[in-house]
């Protein structure tokens, strides 16, 4: 006997090996909100399940602040996670909800093969679970943040694309750049420990550590309420 698999595929390059620019970050969001779109009234038996990556469930992860060694960066963790649970948190059982993707990040789309500029497919459906939808869009305005310069400058681009094509409540701008920051403190906190559990793949685990504790550093020193009017003033241009 043998076991045979077919696999289909779009034709096109992975998003983490080209140039992103403002127009293909829109792309991006445009399509992840037609995903959203299309999963609208999905439902599983298993989509509830408990998901370690699901942000409603951020303040479980808080017993591996001690595997951040550096004060200073523990310290930004636990604030994050503070902010968390006393803006976020409360506001989540009053946000739409559905089954969503859980992981746009750039390993995880796909450009166009006759347009750079256009995303044109979106993989990887393991980290799927039913949670607010904003949560879906926070997950992937995460891998958008600058660690340098104005922070939330692309994660916008990529917003107004999703806005566009399904514009968000006004109560889910509220707290999207507390669950921006809680992905990336999740980010943080969950590659840390994996690392040291299995040291012999750390190169792999912490791929994306770096960049994270930048755009964590960097969108912590932002006032929330300034955050929430960049946010929408993407959308609204």
């Amino acid at each position: 006997p043998r076991i045979v698999r077919l696999l289909t595929w779009v034709p096109g390059a992975m998003l983490h090996t080209v140039p992103r620019t403002p127009r293909l970050r829109r792309s991006l969001g445009g399509l992840h909100a037609r995903l959203g779109l299309a999963l609208r009234g999905f439902s599983h038996p298993a989509a509830g399940h408990r998901l370690l990556w699901d942000l409603k469930h951020t303040l479980e992860l808080a017993g591996l602040l001690p595997h951040i060694p550096d004060a200073a960066r523990r310290e930004m963790a636990e604030r994050a996670l503070a902010r968390f649970a006393e803006r976020a948190r409360p506001a989540l059982p009053r946000l739409r909800a559905q089954v969503i993707h859980n992981d746009l990040n750039f390993h995880n789309a796909v450009v166009a093969e006759d347009d750079p500029q256009r995303a044109a497919g979106i993989l990887d459906f393991g980290d799927m679970v039913e949670s607010p939808l904003v949560c879906d869009v926070a997950v992937a305005a995460a891998y958008h943040v600058r660690g340098q310069g104005p922070p939330l400058a692309d994660a916008a681009d990529y917003l107004a694309g999703y806005h566009a094509a399904r514009p968000l409540q006004d109560a889910e701008f509220a707290v999207l750049p507390d669950l921006i920051l809680a992905r990336l403190v999740m980010t943080v906190l969950i590659t840390g420990w994996r690392a040291a559990e299995h040291p012999e793949n750390r190169d792999y685990i912490l791929r994306n550590n770096p960049a994270a504790w930048a755009g964590l550093a960097n969108l912590a020193a932002l006032d929330p309420a300034e955050a929430v009017h960049i946010l929408r003033e993407a959308c609204a241009a």
